[in-house]
């Protein structure tokens, strides 16, 4: 039976209570199946990641979840033997804005 380990970062973990999770599922199974079935049995997980409906747009601002360093979306379909990290998506911050250069000048 096909199995993929989840590893979760804060506030996952909190909403899961656990840090790891390994699914086991037959024949073949996408990432949005997973995140259903992890919210039908987690009511906090459920309540805070799917209680709006899983769509993409909504979901990237939720989670980012990397397979070998590769994002995966919703409809990705989990491999066997995966190690799958959920982070909270990092954003950058503040746009620095930066005076205009000044001519350079010559000394004599």
């Amino acid at each position: 039976m096909p199995a993929a380990t989840f590893w979760f970062s804060s506030p996952f973990r909190e909403w899961l209570g656990q840090r790891t999770v390994t699914v086991r599922w037959e024949g073949r199974i996408t990432l949005r199946e997973v995140i259903e079935r992890l919210a039908a049995g987690h009511p906090l997980f459920r309540d805070n990641v799917t209680d709006r409906g899983l769509h993409q747009d909504s979901f990237n601002n939720q989670a980012a979840i990397l397979l070998d360093g590769d994002f995966l979306s919703l409809d990705s379909t989990i491999p066997d033997g995966a190690k799958i990290d959920v982070f909270t998506p990092l954003a950058g911050g503040a746009t620095l804005e930066l005076p205009e250069p000044r001519p350079a000048t010559r000394l004599a």
